[in-house]
């Protein structure tokens, strides 16, 4: 319990009428001083009592990709029997890292009051318990009163999905492909003009504008042609290593930017059908199949939980890259800088994801002063 700016004047307007009654000897002054100090006992009790007997419920999804909305119930119960629960203010903290807020103008008793509130949490993990802080300054205004409780809710947070730029650098991956294993994309090509309906065109393709002007004239519909569709890896095995040469410094930021990275290179694999197996240090080089439904979610649950490796030498890498086949398309990714292993790759077709993928330039500062306008004279 604390006081308000209002309750501190109170209390002290109070005080100042009793002891100016007592050395006035004015009765006037010592009831109206002794009538405030009852009050605000009456108001301590009062906003104490508010606050005891209200539970929390809270309702949110189990499984969640990290720093990224969702929608979650929050509830107060009120299990007293005769009072009700008057202007409570509820501070959520999702996992100790993300503070939702929301207000209860009034619970009656034996009942209860649901929020519906968005939230999302940044960082990835298992989350248990979600610390929560209750406050009211019912009645009046003059005492702030809180109390502290702890929700239990498990979550499992996945790492934000981020697709490397390298994917949209030059095609690779989505219908440019010219590895040796194969297989047509899903894409419809590059268009190359219009041409008379055929059967078995879907209605998608057809150009409405040169249709209607083709059925004025007679003519049968027109619809778009496209190039034959390009080519894609029929396979992809994503490799994940924690190497770097020595005074190679470690960060703990980019590890959780790399995993973001990992997750998102699969997950754009599977939108475009490309199945993928995953070999990381941290699972020990054991392959994981990510392309099916049950595989993506046990996929999601190691990376929630997974645990940088400290040991992770040149030859590890060296053995999964010489054991991957030919043509099976491979993606390099790891939380050092390129510089630190780069040069220990062999002579062979691969996408190298730089964990570093946003590079800023230094600007030059100017001092250098505009020059000021010409004036021109009034003639």
């Amino acid at each position: 319990m604390t006081l308000t700016p209002r309750g501190i004047l109170f209390l002290l307007v109070a005080l100042t009428l009793t002891v100016a009654g007592f050395f006035r000897i004015d009765g006037n002054l010592i009831a109206l001083g002794s009538a405030g100090l009852l009050l605000a006992i009456m108001v301590f009790i009062l906003g104490k009592w508010n606050l005891r007997g209200i539970h929390l419920k809270l309702f949110a999804p189990s499984r969640v990709f990290a720093d990224t909305s969702f929608d979650l119930r929050l509830t107060q119960l009120n299990k007293r029997s005769l009072f009700d629960a008057c202007s409570t203010d509820l501070e959520l903290n999702l996992s100790k890292t993300s503070r939702i807020e929301t207000h209860a103008t009034w619970i009656a008793a034996r009942s209860s009051s649901t929020s519906k509130l968005r939230g999302s949490i940044t960082k990835r993990g298992a989350v248990s318990e979600h610390p929560c802080t209750l406050r009211s300054t019912f009645p009046l205004g003059l005492f702030r009163f809180s109390k502290k409780l702890t929700l239990k809710h498990e979550t499992l947070v996945f790492p934000k999905p981020l697709v490397p730029k390298e994917f949209f650098a030059s095609g690779e991956f989505d219908d440019a492909w010219d590895g040796e294993g194969y297989q047509a994309g899903d894409a419809p090509g590059e268009p190359r003009g219009l041409r008379p309906y055929q059967p078995g065109d879907r209605a998608k393709q057809i150009h409405w504008p040169a249709t209607i002007r083709s059925l004025a004239r007679g003519r049968s519909p027109r619809v778009r042609e496209y190039d034959p569709p390009g080519l894609r890896p029929r396979q992809a095995v994503v490799i994940f290593h924690s190497f770097g040469t020595d005074h190679t410094l470690i960060r703990t930021d980019l590890f959780e930017r790399a995993l973001s990275l990992v997750c998102g290179t699969l997950r754009h694999l599977r939108g475009i059908g490309v199945p993928a197996n995953l070999r990381a240090d941290f699972l020990a080089w054991k392959s994981q199949k990510t392309f099916h439904t049950e595989s993506w979610s046990d996929t999601l649950t190691l990376l929630a939980q997974a645990r940088r490796a400290d040991h992770t030498e040149a030859h590890d890498v060296l053995a999964e890259i010489e054991s991957t086949p030919a043509e099976d398309a491979l993606v390099i990714i790891s939380d050092m800088p390129l510089e630190a292993w780069k040069h220990i790759m062999p002579n062979r077709r691969m996408l190298i994801v730089d964990v570093q993928q946003h590079r800023f330039g230094q600007r030059d500062l100017s001092f250098a002063s505009r020059k000021p306008r010409s004036l021109k004279t009034l003639a």
